[in-house]
């Protein structure tokens, strides 16, 4: 404003001070430009982009909101789990405002949707597409409609699940680095592999 006016600082601030005095501006935090002040009309609010979106207050990201969310959809997929594997994305939403959330009213299903993408990001929540042949999916999912479940130590009653790999004797052995389909050590030589064959 400076700039662009060529009026003197001083005159600029004691303008300032009294539209904000008389409530026709108030200040917005701006996230882009922490050290720049913003003022906007008071009759106007601040775009997303400018104040950073659903999940800042005052120009601060609310860590407390999010993390509740996201224990809520955790309870709703562990709740879910006991009927179904998965769960789309409409199954969740419908049973958001259930749990008793006080934000569930002010929640759009974009809201959900990041909460559950920061779920998969923390390796909580698996992302899995239907193919409508497994028993995991409900008969009303859609081939190739996007479904979520738990994973971990989430999905197993507190105990982390083994890889399909950890399942094979090699998963576990300490000399797979020497096991060669030739040499001394190998899969036609490995008397655990043998057992597990047999089992």
């Amino acid at each position: 404003m400076r700039s662009g006016t060529k009026i003197q600082p001083p005159l600029i601030t004691r303008a300032i001070t009294s539209l904000k005095k008389s409530n026709l501006i108030k200040e917005v935090p701006n996230m882009n430009n922490k050290g720049i002040k913003h003022f906007l009309a008071v009759e106007f609010e601040p775009c997303k982009e400018l104040t950073g979106g659903d999940w800042y207050i005052d120009g601060a990201l609310d860590v407390s909101k999010i993390e509740g969310l996201k224990e809520i959809c955790v309870k709703i997929l562990e709740m879910l789990k006991r009927k179904n594997k998965v769960a789309t994305f409409d199954v969740i939403y419908s049973y958001f405002d259930k749990e008793g959330s006080s934000d569930a009213d002010k929640l759009t299903r974009e809201q959900i949707k990041e909460i559950l993408k920061n779920l998969v990001l923390d390796n909580v929540v698996m992302e899995v597409k239907s193919n409508g042949l497994s028993s995991d999916f409900s008969a009303a999912t859609r081939i190739g409609e996007i479904c979520y479940k738990l994973t971990g130590k989430k999905s197993g009653g507190g105990e982390a699940r083994d890889g399909a790999f950890a399942l094979v004797p090699c998963g576990a052995c300490p000399h797979i680095g020497l096991c060669t389909p030739d040499g001394v050590i190998s899969p036609t030589t490995c008397a655990y592999f043998q057992k597990w064959l047999d089992f």
